[in-house]
């Protein structure tokens, strides 16, 4: 049973954008989408006895992490799992290939030795023999100095464990150390696939468990900088023989060459936006009921307003990041104002509020543009419209075919600029 919110301050704080639900945070308040890809993947990569790489797309806050991880609940047992977040460890900013397989070396072994010391084996799930040697590869051929020497006593997983940790913190903030370990990784890329598919191959045979690695986050990258990474660099990224995940930008499926990129992974799948009026500006009860439960399993109903909640909803356009952000703006707005409950007028505030941080994005051009994709519901792939799917002034839906709409809460300035476009929400449904 869910735990709601009795509070405004603990409502709060269950409103994060920035926490996906994961662990005990899921099991209390996930809502099981009506669309949802995971039960399907998660047959995918049962079913799968060859390592299949997967693209996983979807808008930015869409609940793709929230979904991953519940992926990840659904197979614990059945898959030995290792999930991480480029952001912890590398710079956006110029990630590279080698960076991420580097990466995804470096969490494998710091989850293989953690499992060994959480579980108290007398032998680790990767022999000491292999740990030794992998602890003289990366110091002595990767980072040319031993970073962290153990003391004599220490054992080689614990001393490869903190090596990964200072060497993950030393690649994301210092750029020379990145640069070093990068043109070493590089030079002996070969090696360190290999060495990698190696460790897989013993983790998975210590642990009897296939091996599955979930990267998150990729999906933030700049558009050129992904396009690099999963065009020039596919064939390398899927040499690593364990199923791996990862998360891939919406605005790549519009790339000339995602058919290109395509063919070099084994599935793709899309967390799609939440349809809440369809292509016709009908409303749909199924996508409605879905983001108003995420409200609902969290708080206690005498917190906020139904009518509050209806206009979150509406505002979201679908999009869970959208929705929590509204209705975490509006408690603040009722706390500060020193009510206990948010109501209509809160919601508003916070609506007009998240509209002007969208106004401070658009040029005088882009109005008519997106008046035009607003009349007829239709992306026409261009830069700028990628742009657009980007930063959530566009948002892609599905109802056997896609088609694309502006995002209601951008409306109001639509309307403001030009002739009311056609086929707008009642203005009842605007704020």
């Amino acid at each position: 049973m869910a735990v709601r919110a009795r509070t405004l301050k603990e409502a709060l704080n269950l409103f994060d954008p920035k926490v996906p639900l994961a662990g005990r945070a899921l099991a209390q308040y996930y809502v099981e989408r009506p669309d949802a890809p995971t039960h399907e993947l998660k047959a995918y990569l049962e079913a799968m006895e060859e390592p299949v790489k997967v693209l996983f797309s979807g808008h930015r806050g869409s609940g793709k992490s929230t979904e991953l991880n519940r992926l990840a609940d659904l197979l614990k047992g059945r898959f030995f799992i290792v999930s991480f977040s480029v952001l912890e460890i590398l710079n956006l900013a110029d990630l590279t290939y080698v960076d991420l397989i580097l990466a995804i070396a470096l969490r494998l072994l710091q989850q293989a030795t953690d499992e060994r010391l959480l579980k108290g084996r007398k032998r680790g799930l990767v022999g000491p023999g292999l740990l030794e040697e992998l602890y003289r590869w990366l110091t002595h051929e990767i980072v040319e100095e031993e970073t962290v020497r153990p003391a004599r006593e220490a054992s080689a997983e614990a001393a490869l464990n903190l090596l990964a940790l200072r060497l993950e913190g030393r690649v994301k903030t210092e750029s020379s150390t990145r640069r070093m370990v990068r043109e070493r990784a590089e030079l002996r890329l070969f090696e360190l696939v290999s060495r990698t598919n190696r460790l897989i191959e013993e983790i998975r045979a210590n642990a009897r468990r296939r091996v599955l690695v979930i990267v998150e986050d990729l999906d933030k990258l700049a558009f050129e900088r992904a396009l690099g990474l999963f065009l020039n660099h596919a064939a390398l990224l899927t040499e690593l023989q364990a199923h791996i995940l990862f998360t891939f930008p919406i605005t790549l499926r519009y790339a000339r060459e995602f058919l290109q990129i395509r063919s070099h992974f084994s599935e793709r799948f899309l967390v799609p936006t939440v349809m809440i009026h369809d292509r016709e500006g009908r409303l749909r009860p199924e996508g409605y009921q879905f983001m108003k439960a995420i409200v609902e399993r969290r708080v206690e109903p005498y917190l906020i307003d139904a009518e509050a909640v209806d206009l979150a909803v509406r505002m979201s356009g679908g999009l869970p990041l959208t929705l929590v952000q509204l209705v975490q703006s509006a408690i603040l707005h009722a706390m500060a104002a020193g009510q206990d409950r948010v109501g209509l007028a809160q919601m508003r505030s916070a609506v007009v509020q998240l509209r002007n941080d969208y106004r401070g994005t658009l040029r005088p051009e882009d109005y008519g543009e997106l008046r035009n994709v607003h009349r007829t519901r239709t992306f026409v792939n261009s830069e700028r419209a990628r742009e657009f799917l980007a930063n959530l002034s566009l948002l892609e839906y599905n109802d056997g075919e896609p088609w694309c709409d502006v995002h209601p809460i951008l409306l109001p300035l639509l309307e403001a600029t030009g002739d009311s476009p056609s086929g707008a929400l009642p203005s009842s449904n605007v704020a």
